[in-house]
């Protein structure tokens, strides 16, 4: 078969669309989205177009689709050879790789169809949906051109798993088919059954809209034969079953990326550095040994066999210096993103925000009101202002705005708590207004990962939003105490975010939001950052008069212990602009103004410095305070003993004396977790 391009685009050496036409049939579009991230319609060099919903909003992420709701753009690829004439006998086939991480409502909604020009005409609608399906499953189903499925595959399918989906559309009748994993057309197949109507058509569309659960989509081929999008009879195409995960290693030690596949054996792996081919790197595992500073990156592996090639999602790689210390330093920010209609880094308010951040060079930042509609801009925004930075973004959200974290080290893990949670036992008819969004981070020297929590509470003064406020706050209390300290209550840990809440004005209430947060159980401090100009702890509304303090940083154990500084930021009330700096910064940026903690953390090297008298032998060395230690001596270096138990340091200089012993013995200091 010859094969020449009509058309398209070519990105990065990879043709988007080819067609070649004969009896045998033709593939039509051989798209891999092999793209730089962000949204389809920019990235594809104008191959794809928005015909419905917001433009931009479904992205290319680690070189698959992200498809979910509420986004609602509704996005298409004209055909070649289009328009196929309702009386033509063409046959239409589609495949593609389906991960869902999300469940589908119950009745679902259509996702990927056919269609004719405009917004008319969809035929051969794929439908995700639960019903029918068992506990944390779900079905995929098709109609013709009704919207609901009329035919319903009967496998439960399972989240976080590639399937291979096909479709087969006859244009001169209409009628529609569906196969899950096929081994060929004539494997087991579920035909649509509502009434059939025969069209013109001219694209293949995806469409996100409420109820179709969180869709990556893969390696999408359309022909005009089966054989065509099968790409080898009997040959089940690669997917990756578990994507490689970030990592942190130590300069001079090892780091392993890991990635599990699917398919026809046998497969094949190729690594990547960068984008760049890692010579030699042909295995499932990456092994990397002696680190360097320079092996920090992008890391992602290409799977093949007979049946095609996909894309693991990236996973980066950070070097830690060895035996850092010193000071960590972190940044509350509501940046009003739900009132952004551009958050692209040309608006004057994001480069405000970058301006104030990049002066106070925080080493985590945690951000409430990322706007949800323009969170793809998120990636560029930390490319230009922070490219060494990790960023998580929140799953959860009310529809308009999420919250994120942003970290100089490595974020190795990132959990969405209470997303539309149910609050009913917590005293309110209803559901957590966002969520409670955690990342795990690796802190150089740290000997225990540090957790960062940041929540957007619910807003308003009116009885119901207090009480739902209250609820939330609840919530979270109950989450640190009976799920995060039964097995964390080690490690250091806090709260920041907009509590909608000032506590002066609490206390003259019932509900308490803030004080069911800082309860003894919690662990978490009220601390009260003030601006060192005005002395003021206001933080809203900058843009109008400051009149509450609702931002808050609540640090926990190790790290109330350890506060070095804090502040209130606000460009306008300093007496020498620097000039990174504007004087309108703060106004410009957002209603509210950024909140900053500095700790001392992680512990310094232990180092231990003894002092020996005639009457006493004196041990010292450097701790954060609220740490514990153990005394251990020996005799001859092989046998210890513990000679003094929980020693907990109040001081940054902590010293441990006994009497002076007649014989020589050997003493060391344990840190205990």
């Amino acid at each position: 078969m010859m094969l020449c391009r009509i058309g398209g685009s070519c990105l990065g050496g990879i043709c988007a669309v080819l067609v070649a036409l004969n009896a045998t049939g033709a593939l039509l579009l051989s798209e891999p989205f092999n793209y730089s991230n962000g949204p389809l319609i920019n990235v594809s060099g104008g191959l794809w177009s928005t015909h419905s919903g917001v433009a931009g909003q479904i992205e290319v992420i680690s070189g698959r689709l992200d498809m979910r709701v509420p986004e609602t753009e509704d996005v298409n690829v004209l055909l070649p050879g289009q328009p196929y004439l309702a009386a033509t006998n063409v046959v239409l086939y589609a495949s593609f790789t389906l991960n869902f991480s999300s469940l589908p409502s119950g009745a679902g909604q259509y996702f990927v169809h056919f269609k004719g020009s405009g917004t008319s005409n969809f035929r051969a609608k794929l439908f995700a949906l639960t019903s029918g399906a068992g506990g944390g499953k779900y079905r995929l189903g098709i109609a013709n051109v009704g919207n609901t499925a009329s035919a319903t595959n009967s496998v439960d399918l399972d989240l976080n798993t590639d399937y291979r989906i096909y479709l087969r559309y006859v244009v001169n009748s209409g009628s529609s088919t569906l196969w899950v994993n096929p081994d060929s057309e004539a494997s087991v197949s579920v035909s649509a059954v509502d009434s059939a109507s025969a069209a013109t058509l001219t694209s293949f569309a995806l469409r996100q809209d409420s109820g179709i659960g969180v869709i990556a989509l893969d390696d999408l081929r359309i022909g005009t034969s089966f054989e065509d999008v099968y790409a080898a009879p009997g040959i089940v195409p690669p997917g990756i079953a578990q994507q490689p995960a970030s990592v942190s290693g130590i300069e001079g030690g090892s780091a392993n990326f890991i990635v599990a596949a699917t398919g026809t054996a046998p497969l094949t792996y190729q690594w990547k550095f960068e984008g760049n081919l890692i010579p030699g790197a042909t295995n499932a595992v990456l092994a990397l040994h002696s680190l360097a500073a320079n092996n920090a990156g992008a890391y992602s592996v290409v799977v093949s066999n007979a049946g095609g090639s996909t894309n693991s999602a990236q996973a980066f790689l950070t070097v830690i210096q060895p035996n850092a210390s010193g000071r960590l330093s972190l940044v509350q920010y509501n940046v009003k993103g739900n009132f952004a209609s551009d958050w692209s880094t040309n608006a004057a308010q994001v480069q405000a925000i970058a301006r104030q951040l990049q002066f106070l060079q925080p080493d985590i930042i945690t951000l409430n009101e990322i706007p949800n509609g323009l969170r793809y801009e998120m990636t560029n925004w930390m490319s230009a202002f922070f490219p060494t930075y990790t960023l998580a973004v929140s799953p959860g959200t009310d529809g308009a705005i999420r919250s994120g974290v942003i970290s100089r080290f490595p974020i190795t893990r990132s959990q969405s708590w209470f997303q539309n949670g149910s609050l009913t036992n917590f005293g309110y008819n209803g559901t957590f207004t966002r969520d409670l969004f955690e990342a795990e981070i690796t802190v150089p020297g740290a000997t225990e990962p540090l957790h960062i929590f940041t929540t957007h509470l619910k807003s308003g003064t009116d009885a119901d939003s207090q009480n739902r406020r209250a609820a939330e706050c609840s919530a979270i209390s109950n989450f640190f105490v009976t799920i995060f300290l039964p097995t964390n209550a080690g490690r250091p840990y806090l709260l920041a975010g907009d509590l909608n809440e000032d506590i002066e004005i609490s206390l003259s209430q019932n509900n308490l939001p803030i004080q069911r947060l800082t309860a003894e159980a919690t662990g978490l401090q009220l601390t009260t950052p003030i601006n060192p100009i005005s002395l003021s702890r206001y933080t809203h509304s900058i843009q109008g008069n400051l009149d509450a303090r609702i931002d808050y940083v609540m640090p926990a154990g190790v790290l109330a212990a350890n506060v070095f500084a804090s502040q209130v930021f606000r460009t306008d009330l300093l007496a020498e602009t620097p000039p990174s700096l504007q004087t309108s910064d703060s106004v410009v940026a957002s209603d509210h103004l950024p909140v900053q903690m500095i700790f001392n953390y992680p512990d310094p090297p232990l180092t231990v410095t003894s002092i020996l008298s005639n009457q006493s032998f004196a041990l010292t060395w450097p701790a954060l305070s609220g740490r514990k230690f153990r005394i251990e001596s020996s005799l001859d270096l092989a046998v210890w003993s513990v000679i003094a138990s929980n020693i907990v340091t109040t001081t940054g200089t902590p010293t441990w004396t006994t009497p002076a012993a007649n014989a020589s013995r050997f003493f060391r200091v344990v840190r205990v977790l």
